[in-house]
């Protein structure tokens, strides 16, 4: 299996291989050696569209070099999602679709493949449904493709922002969270196995229990404990796990943050001084245009709330240039924003015209040319920062996994 793109992604493929080994199959790291070979794609942006695409054909072309044409080959994850029924046209090469709402299944999927009536017979092998609605449980197997100390539990699956640029809530559906009893099970149980790092993820971590409440959380809902289950609560309950483990959050929305929130994880010694915090932009028409249910004002208090209520915290956020009508003053003001917050972890997206989404119809497209300029100006800012920030750490010690 060759997986691309994000953890969450990460997880969808570990999910698939413990259904392969559930139905007494092994896996190999050898391609030459497999009877199936399976492509795990990402369609985020177009770069890893084409990242796929090119996996997939050259898994196709190696079954050529090797002469095994009884070798079978499957596509799963994001882009067999999306884009199912075109692929099946654009690439006959490949034998099997198989969609996000059928990881579990396979080991079921490749029995099928494999059998005589599969060889015989022009069977349907196209596994997408159009309405994802899957979300693992704590006894899903899985075999996991992380190092042996670190692992990614995916509480929740699905997105409920409508942010312009993004497709994520058309491929995976809405937000979906686990039951705290199935999150709790599972990382008791990775803690047993020896993880020491648990990362936390899904599309939007913050939101986490709150279309679990009785009345309906709003886009911009910050977490409350009060209405229902909750991240705060998860992670209280996280902190009475025994063991020496420490809990790092991946993948929170500015939206969702609240008091509540940041006391908790500065009471909570199992939860890293670590947030990752996607932000997009600060300039306030850019988080309008971009649909970000945020504000420039927002963020700022935001950010200032997190490092006085969090002593020690390491911020991660990302940004992303070229978005349609980002005029020269607006990436200004980003730059200056960048220059004066000073991430300890910044990354940069160069904006990508998804087809389906609000943005690619926008007017006022940015040339790659200024996309790539604007990037290498915003990187090189937050190099020198990362620079500096790295040599104030000289001569400190530190926990490490």
């Amino acid at each position: 299996m060759i997986s691309l793109g994000c953890a969450k992604n990460l997880v969808d493929a570990e999910i698939m291989l413990g259904s392969v080994l559930q139905h007494g199959m092994e896996i190999t790291s050898r391609a030459d050696d497999a009877d199936v070979l399976v492509i795990n794609t990402c369609s985020f942006i177009d770069s890893a569209k084409e990242e796929s695409i090119e996996a997939i054909l050259e898994a196709h072309q190696r079954r050529g070099w090797n002469k095994n044409p009884q070798q079978k080959l499957i596509v799963s994850g994001c882009m067999s999602q999306r884009f199912s029924r075109e692929l099946r046209e654009s690439l006959p090469e490949v034998d099997a679709f198989i969609g996000l709402d059928q990881v579990k299944e396979l080991g079921a999927i490749v029995e099928k493949l494999l059998s005589k009536e599969a060889r015989d017979k022009d069977v349907d092998l196209d596994f997408v449904s159009a309405r994802p609605g899957y979300i693992p449980d704590y006894d899903t197997p899985r075999f996991r493709l992380t190092p042996a100390h670190s692992a990614y539990v995916k509480i929740a699956e699905g997105c409920n922002h409508p942010c312009s640029f993004c497709v994520i809530p058309q491929m995976r559906g809405r937000h979906r969270s686990r039951s705290p009893a199935s999150v709790l099970a599972e990382i008791r149980g990775l803690i047993a196995e020896g993880v020491r790092e648990i990362n936390l993820i899904s599309q939007d971590t913050t939101y986490y229990g709150m279309d679990l409440w009785a009345a309906k959380a709003g886009p911009r809902q910050p977490v409350d404990s009060a209405r229902g289950p909750s991240l705060s609560a998860l992670l209280r309950e996280i902190q009475e796990i025994e063991g020496e483990f420490w809990v790092r959050l991946l993948y929170t929305h500015p939206a969702h943050w609240s008091d509540e929130l940041i006391e908790t994880v500065s009471q909570c010694d199992k939860v890293a001084r670590y947030i990752d915090i996607p932000l997009q932009h600060i300039d306030e028409s850019m988080l309008q245009r971009m649909r970000r249910e945020t504000s420039r004002e927002h963020i700022k208090e935001l950010i200032a709330k997190l490092r006085a209520g969090i002593p020690g915290v390491a911020l991660r956020t990302t940004f992303i240039v070229g978005f349609p009508g980002e005029s020269d003053t607006d990436f200004e003001t980003l730059l200056e924003f960048i220059e004066r917050i000073q991430f300890e972890r910044l990354g940069i997206f160069k904006y990508s015209q998804e087809q389906g989404s609000r943005a690619a119809r926008m007017p006022n497209q940015i040339p790659a040319k200024a996309k790539n300029a604007r990037y290498r100006a915003a990187m090189s800012i937050q190099q020198k920062i990362a620079h500096r920030l790295a040599r104030e750490k000289a001569g400190r010690k530190l926990k490490l996994l």
